[in-house]
């Protein structure tokens, strides 16, 4: 087969065009060729690397002669602060190698990319390639290759974590206990149990460094390369172990088939069942493979559940001082039963119980809350909501605190609890489209005697945290604010830490905080022929508390460790 028609057919084979008997034949060069085999997994490699510049070199390149110099999409500035969102980002058109020199030519002038079958070079010059490619419009750039998919009691140095949801950037990566999935951009998922490290190099590469490590590679990430010492593996759609074990290398294969590349020695293939060892010095070892040794899925969701559910049952047995604080007001843990009779109630956990300040769920639904064992509320429609009433009594201050799912923030303003007609004393807590946590409490304003005389009306006072919420994301937090009426101070906390301490000009001694009604993930009832501002949550909410008066630092940081059981 000469190299325009593999070209053709790899070219197929990408965009899903591929016809069977093409297939055949593509199969049958990468079975008979391992240079084919080598330029397979280097065009993929390409084809990866040219979707994530693929809008911003074609652009480039088409509207060349109608641009001027000055506005060009590429520069080779590094940003100050690496991004971590995620932008929509598009595969490369159907006919892709039709573009490929144009595209090419965009490429070499920013970092001098070539194909070629050794691959290590390459790489460093991909990670400087996500660095310093930066897009000038408002877009956000992406510079991750792996997400944390699932975490089992894990353990990093120097009391680091990581949460699900977490991206991940290329780097080192060790694990002293527990267990920790990743799923890479290319779409192929590593498990890694108890004691590992390991280097992410790209979306389509990592190398094991120590320890046992499983990969699953579905065919959208057939070419993921796993490296080891004295050992590549390159994956030709499968499920295989790998074990690093002082400096010695091992590679077993329980589904499919790898390349497996040894210095000094020519490629193997390993099948499944089979398995590999590199030993310095020494030719390589063959046997059998040994799944029983290597983290498998179902071992590691059973070990999940158990952790989670020891999780559930301490977080429970913990929040029974909180309940029975004879300062709160309302206790919403978000606890459901599947049995319950009507799945609308969100109860007021306080003891003593007071039924009559149980909420009303409206739209939201129940979904997976902080771990998969706790039940949360999510808001996602104008109408989502939790109707609560809390009364006429009015206290000297307040405390509120959650934990909150920030989804997006669609809204100028994002409600987390808001009274329904905003009279006086009556508190507003929400989160503005810049992420800052905002917390206002309304007083009508009348004229004193003997002074100067006026129409009374309403003086907000207003207090803004800085921007907390950087970027969207499946990332729970703890916030709170507590506030009082004698002193006028409000005092806002993000994850158990101070962010805000401010006072208001517009404070008046003797003045109370009452809640009446409120909606917790969005404001009140529009009324007929009246418009009103939409403010709804997107998304979770699993705890919220409302105390009668300021609690101190101290507390709410309590209340934050007490929501991370350990």
């Amino acid at each position: 087969m000469n190299n325009e028609t593999f070209t053709r057919l790899v070219s197929c084979w990408l965009d899903g065009s591929l016809t069977e008997t093409e297939s055949s034949e593509l199969q049958a060069e990468l079975e008979r060729s391992a240079d084919r085999r080598d330029e397979f997994v280097d065009l993929c490699g390409m084809d990866a690397d040219l979707r994530v510049i693929s809008d911003i070199a074609i652009e480039s390149v088409s509207n060349d002669d109608a641009r001027e110099e000055s506005d060009g999409y590429l520069s080779r500035k590094a940003p100050d602060d690496p991004v971590t969102g995620k932008e929509n980002l598009t595969r490369v058109s159907r006919g892709w190698m039709g573009l490929a020199a144009a595209i090419a030519a965009a490429l070499l002038l920013v970092v001098g990319y070539g194909i070629g079958r050794d691959r290590s070079g390459r790489l460093a010059e991909e990670t400087d390639t996500a660095v310093s490619l930066e897009y000038v419009s408002n877009e956000v750039v992406e510079t991750g290759c792996a997400v944390v998919s699932r975490v089992v009691d894990a353990k990093f140095p120097d009391g680091f974590s990581f949460r699900e949801g977490d991206t991940l950037r290329p780097g080192r990566l060790r694990l002293l206990s527990g267990g920790l999935q990743l799923d890479f951009f290319s779409g192929a998922t590593m498990l890694i149990e108890d004691s590992g490290e390991v280097d992410l190099v790209s979306a389509w590469e990592a190398e094991c460094l120590r320890g046992k490590i499983t990969m699953h590679v579905p065919p959208p990430a057939i070419g993921f390369r796993l490296l080891a010492p004295g050992l590549k593996v390159i994956d030709l759609g499968t499920e295989f172990g790998v074990k690093v074990d002082s400096g010695e290398s091992s590679v077993h294969v329980f589904d499919g088939e790898v390349e497996a590349h040894l210095p000094d020695s020519p490629m193997r293939i390993v099948r499944v069942g089979e398995s590999l060892e590199a030993v310095a010095n020494q030719a390589p070892v063959s046997g059998r493979a040994s799944p029983d040794d290597f983290p498998s899925v179902q071992q590691f969701e059973q070990r999940r559940e158990a952790f989670y559910q020891n999780q559930s049952n301490q977080w429970w047995a913990s929040m029974r001082s909180v309940r029975t604080d004879d300062r709160i007001v309302g206790c919403y843990l978000f606890k459901h039963w599947e049995d319950e009779k009507w799945d609308r109630l969100v109860n007021n956990f306080a003891i003593p119980k007071q039924r009559s300040r149980a909420g009303s769920a409206v739209g939201a639904r129940w979904v997976e809350g902080r771990w998969p064992t706790k039940d949360a509320l999510e808001f996602k429609s104008p109408g989502d909501r939790v109707r609560i009433d809390l009364g006429d009594a009015s206290f000297d201050g307040l405390t509120m605190a959650a934990w909150i799912r920030v989804d997006g923030l669609d809204r100028k303003y994002n409600a987390l609890l808001l009274s329904d007609g905003y009279e006086d004393g009556e508190p507003h807590w929400q989160i503005d489209q810049s992420g800052r946590l905002m917390f206002s409490i309304s007083y009508l304003l009348e004229p004193s005697a003997g002074g100067p005389q006026f129409k009374p009306y309403r003086q907000n006072q207003i207090y803004r945290s800085e921007t907390v919420f950087k970027a969207a994301g499946r990332q729970w937090h703890h916030v709170a604010v507590t506030y009082s009426a004698t002193t006028g101070e409000a005092v806002q906390y993000f994850d158990g830490k101070e962010v805000s301490r401010s006072g208001s000009e517009h404070h008046r001694d003797g003045r109370k905080v009452t809640f009446g009604r409120c909606e917790i993930g969005n404001w009140g009832l529009p009324l007929e022929g009246v418009p009103f501002p939409v403010r709804n949550l997107n998304g979770r909410v699993d705890e919220f508390l409302i105390f009668r008066e300021p609690l101190s630092g101290q507390e709410i940081e309590d209340l934050y460790r007490l929501g991370t059981p350990d």
